[in-house]
């Protein structure tokens, strides 16, 4: 009874309801933006090269777990370039292979340790 008011006197006790709060304004996920393959694969290449940089520093568990985000995205951005006007797609899809192949360059690397 949230919003009642409850007003007693000798003879009897009234509830008396209050209008609801008519103003609900519900949490919304901020609009979506365009998504941006090109910048995607620019930005998926920059999070690869870091790895490979920072590769001898790491765990292996944060090593798989840098993997394992690495190949979400990378099946992402090939969504969102399969996505792209026919025009747009090879470029993109070109930088995207040099993207998957630096990968398997870093898996390589993990499966097959050099020394």
């Amino acid at each position: 009874m949230a919003g009642a008011l409850l007003t007693a006197s000798p003879a009897h006790a009234e509830v008396t309801a209050q209008p609801a709060v008519t103003h609900v304004y519900p949490l919304r996920p901020p609009p979506a933006l365009q998504s941006d393959p090109k910048s995607e694969v620019q930005e998926l290449l920059r999070q690869i090269s870091e790895l490979d940089d920072q590769w001898d520093g790491l765990t292996p568990a944060q090593r798989n777990q840098r993997i394992a985000g690495l190949q979400q995205q990378v099946t992402i951005v090939q969504n969102d370039v399969n996505n792209l006007p026919p025009d747009q797609r090879p470029e993109v899809q070109g930088m995207l292979g040099v993207a998957i192949i630096r990968l398997t360059d870093i898996l390589r690397k993990e499966r097959w340790p050099a020394g």
